[in-house]
């Protein structure tokens, strides 16, 4: 397989050890890095974690009131919050401190299930210039042994520069290309928790109505 990009840095002269330790792994960081936002993005859709119909059932639903409508719905519904609002009512006969707890300990383990994925972005944000820097260090080596040579060669000052830019920029942009989708998701997932911990209080609230007014 030859591919443009790689015929093109192969001219250049840049050495193998290069290409396979640090350019290499840079683009593959930037290939799945990109994947990986896609996947997360529709992970972390409205109606994938909080469903507009859920939330007008749990607001619709009266102090006390029967919970049928809002069962029915919450189990034909795969979200976040419809998994929360089933665990609040399956035991809704435990005392109000006993499924606070449940619904914690579940809340936390939906959360973490939005944050798959979140921890390679940051990686590939905190390594990728690295993995450049490495490179710019390589390539400056380069030069330096081809100009402290007796005989200074052209050729392998200009590869060294080469080695360093490329790498260099490369490492850069993967970090920064890798930056925009990890910030986003990592507000957005504060977001979406915040709308789970109140929804899932607002439930609670109005299944408990007695013990609150006691």
């Amino acid at each position: 397989m030859n591919l443009p990009v790689i015929g093109h840095l192969t001219a250049l002269g840049i050495s193998p050890f290069v290409l396979i330790l640090i350019i290499f792994p840079l683009v593959a960081s930037l290939i799945v890095g990109v994947f990986l936002s896609v996947l997360i993005f529709l992970r972390l859709r409205r109606e994938r974690v909080t469903p507009r119909e859920v939330i007008d059932a749990i607001r619709a639903l009266k102090p006390g009131g029967n919970t049928e409508t809002l069962v029915r719905l919450c189990v034909r519904n795969d979200s976040a919050l419809a998994r929360l609002v089933n665990s609040s009512l399956e035991h809704a006969s435990l005392p109000r401190a006993e499924n606070v707890e449940v619904l914690q300990t579940l809340a936390r383990t939906e959360v973490a299930r939005l944050e798959r994925g979140i921890v390679y972005l940051e990686i590939f944000v905190g390594a990728s210039p690295l993995l450049g820097l490495v490179g710019t260090v390589t390539g400056l080596i380069t030069i330096f042994a081809a100009v402290g040579s007796t005989n200074a060669d052209p050729e392998k000052i200009a590869t060294g520069i080469a080695e360093a830019l490329h790498t260099t920029v490369l490492g850069i942009g993967t970090a920064i290309v890798m930056l925009f989708p990890f910030t986003f998701f990592s507000k957005k997932i504060d977001v979406l928790s915040v709308e789970l911990e109140e929804f899932s209080m607002l439930l609670l609230k109005k299944l408990y109505t007695e013990e609150v007014s006691a």
